[in-house]
């Protein structure tokens, strides 16, 4: 026999309610983009965000040139999860949970103001002001501009044939204080910040001509963090599709050009938002918007220096939401069990791959069919869980110098070996992590440099017997070489 037991409604209390929903964790950045997904969502084209500066009278506006809304369906909109995450939504649809809109902009304002028409519906208008709601301690949804600059600011004539704009204003969070002119400043720092974020989360659905956004009359470019450079392709490994209920995850490694092959003068995304290390791993896309920018989430798999060429992109659709556990802010998601192994083991072999372009100075070796043998300078060994380095004995030029000083190679032998041991490991890591410094490498500035070597060697191969074309075969087996100019030659 089941009790009835008694009950009560509790509801929550609007002020300590909305002052917690306040800290989900936005920035200024990730919240402007949750907003532009609500408008992607709308299929608009076009949207056009306005950072305006005036002190405490300041304002965000975002408008779009979507579908709109009616005022009721705005109405449903404003409200605190208006949607279930569980439902079917269009394929589309970059949102999920109903609280992007209201998290996002209660992040960083205590006023939210929205505007809308659809196409058969009058201009809709609905605001939440936190003030008001903490006054009245009741959940008022003001169905009307809570003040003329409100009005003002939104652009009373909404000449729109449909679409909607959103108003941010009392902005408490973006403007933590208001003392100088020096306010400015800080405000529009944060607006490169989210120049550099929009451009790099939308960027296939720029690059694909979807969508155009403007920033204060800026047009936002696409920032691609698998094209780092304007003149060297990334190299593709093969790509991988897994499925998890019939839906496909596509898989797509990128090795990243080694530093040393581009200038600084057409590096376009190395450091990307969090820096060229920390951007290593995977990238998740759901519908060709970015969700996860690197990292190796829970793979198992340490951030490391040699592994800072790997990055690899997953596609999924919005039906996997679920299963990858996309959180409301969409910056955090997790690996399925069902296809975990599968994806640990790509990420390996394209660490592998990348490790070697990294080792040998971003040098993606071509072996002809007459050179199979590369002799490359230095090699490695692991002993006792440990890796070391040792320059290669086999190598045709160590043997040469050591035949050649006979009885008296003991001394180059412990040179080398000297050399060997007194390798700055941690000084070279340091530097080369210092994205201040430009390591010395091959590059365009010391293709000149090599090429007085590789002629150097060449004339003493010669003069030591060998003919010219010998003298070339050999020297071409050397990995110094693999990617020399020898136009000149």
């Amino acid at each position: 026999m089941q009790l009835k037991s008694k009950h009560k409604i509790i509801k929550p209390n609007p002020e300590d309610l909305l002052e917690s929903v306040r800290s989900f964790g936005y920035s200024i950045a990730t919240a402007i983009a949750d907003l532009i997904d609500n408008s992607v969502s709308a299929e608009s084209t076009i949207i056009n965000i306005d950072f305006v500066f005036n002190k405490t009278n300041s304002f965000v506006r975002i408008e779009d040139n979507g579908l709109g809304m009616s005022q009721k369906v705005l109405e449903e909109a404003m409200r605190l999860g208006s949607s279930n995450p569980n439902n079917d939504r269009k394929k589309d649809d970059l949102g999920r949970f109903g609280l992007g809109l209201k998290t996002a902009s209660f992040s960083q304002c205590k006023r939210l103001t929205v505007a809308t028409k659809s196409l058969n519906s009058k201009l809709g208008v609905a605001c939440w002001d936190l003030d008001y709601v903490a006054k009245e301690k009741e959940w008022f949804l003001l169905c009307d501009y809570a003040s003329n600059s409100s009005k003002k600011n939104i652009n009373e004539k909404f000449n729109k044939h449909t679409g909607t704009i959103i108003l941010w204003e009392n902005l408490d969070k973006i403007l933590e204080e208001i003392k100088t002119g020096t306010d400015s400043d800080h405000f529009y720092r944060k607006i490169e910040n989210v120049k550099v974020h929009i451009g790099l989360v939308f960027h296939k659905l720029i690059e694909q001509e979807k969508l155009i956004i403007y920033i204060n009359g800026s047009k936002i470019e696409p920032i691609n963090p698998f094209t780092i450079s304007e003149k060297i392709d990334s190299l593709e490994l093969q790509e991988e599709i897994l499925t998890i209920k019939k839906h496909p995850i596509v898989i797509q490694p990128y090795i990243l050009p080694h530093e040393s092959k581009y200038s600084e003068s057409n590096n376009i995304n190395r450091d990307l938002i969090k820096g060229f290390n920390a951007h290593q791993g995977i990238y998740i896309y759901r519908n060709d918007r970015l969700i996860i920018d690197g990292g190796w989430l829970d793979l198992d798999i340490k951030e490391k220096e040699s592994q800072r060429l790997c990055r690899i992109s997953i596609s999924i659709d919005n039906s996997l939401d679920k299963e990858w556990q996309i959180e409301v802010q969409k910056s955090k998601a997790k690996i399925p069990d069902i296809i975990r192994k599968e994806i640990k083991l790509i990420c390996q072999k394209s660490i592998e791959r990348a490790v070697k372009v990294y080792s040998f100075r971003g040098a993606y070796l071509k072996r002809s069919k007459s050179n199979t043998n590369l002799e490359f300078t230095w090699m490695t060994k692991s002993k006792n869980g440990k890796k070391e380095y040792e320059l290669n004995k086999n190598h045709f030029l160590y043997n040469k110098i050591k035949n050649i000083l006979g009885d008296h190679s003991e001394l180059f032998i412990k040179y080398i070996s000297m050399i060997e041991q007194s390798i700055p490991i941690g000084m070279i890591v340091n530097d080369f992590s210092d994205h201040n410094l430009l390591i010395k490498d091959f590059n365009p500035e010391t293709i000149k440099e090599t090429n007085t070597i590789y002629e150097s060697l060449l004339e003493g191969f010669i003069k030591d017997g060998m003919n010219k074309d010998e003298a070339i075969i050999q020297l071409e087996k050397f990995d110094l070489f693999q990617n020399k100019n020898r136009n000149a030659l």
